[in-house]
């Protein structure tokens, strides 16, 4: 009855939601404005690495990667929350579900940290 109401915290990852939301949007923008728009020549991979290499960029890739698996995939247990009722089959799709986002942003981190520019 009260699944998604204040009490339940539920307000707090709606709101977490849409902010996410704009953040991506944000994000985005910027990131196809630098590489599409504002990029002198061809894009190559000698200028995405110089610039993934720098710690202003790794954070911003290593957000960029968290905020979008907790957007993607909490959206994904919103709608799968609709349908599924039974609370072991919930249990069940929710550890799933975070069991895939540690093992994603782990293999994100691990790959955006150690990368230097020059191979």
């Amino acid at each position: 009855m009260y699944r998604n109401s204040v009490r339940s915290g539920g307000a707090l990852l709606w709101f977490l939601q849409r902010i996410t939301g704009i953040y991506l949007a944000v994000v985005l923008f910027v990131h196809i404005l630098l590489l599409h728009g504002l990029l002198e020549g061809e894009l190559r991979f000698e200028s995405v690495a110089d610039r993934v290499a720098t710690p202003l960029w790794k954070t911003i890739d290593i957000t960029f990667l968290v905020i979008a698996l907790f957007h993607g995939l909490y959206g994904l247990w919103i709608v799968l929350d609709d349908y599924i009722h039974k609370g072991w089959m919930r249990v069940v799709l929710f550890s799933v579900i975070s069991i895939v986002a540690v093992i994603f942003v782990t293999l994100g981190i691990l790959t955006i940290l150690p990368f230097q520019a020059g191979g």
